[in-house]
């Protein structure tokens, strides 16, 4: 993976916390990320997803669509390549949302890679 923008203070906790879920034909799933620390911003540098023909993926930042609805992920989980620089920030939560279209069922695998600032840092 290509280097953050920005680089990460000394006191960052990394964050890398991979998810996996199951979605029959036609079927929505969300899955909701929140920074650790009180009052932290969140630096994301990439959202590695499953890609599969038949699938829309979206991304919201605070409730603001930051990507999609897309046929294909910010970047595949077997890529995994920096996909904002600068990195994107939140404070409150990220949602990735997967929609199912494909005719069968999908398994999809999520991770953000980035890290949390602590406020003022």
């Amino acid at each position: 993976m290509n280097s953050i923008v920005p680089a990460p203070d000394p006191e960052a906790v990394p964050f890398n916390e991979p998810y996996t879920f199951d979605l029959e034909d036609g079927q929505r799933g969300t899955v909701t990320y929140t920074p650790e620390q009180s009052g932290a911003e969140f630096i994301l540098a990439a959202v590695a997803i499953s890609k599969h023909a038949g699938s829309t993926y979206e991304l919201k930042d605070d409730d603001t669509t930051m990507f999609g609805p897309c046929a294909i992920p910010p970047t595949d989980i077997g890529d995994m390549v920096v996909c904002w620089t600068p990195a994107r920030r939140f404070t409150e939560s990220l949602q990735v949302i997967i929609r199912n279209v494909s005719g069968g069922p999908q398994t999809y695998h999520v991770q953000p890679v980035g890290y949390e600032r602590a406020e003022g840092a």
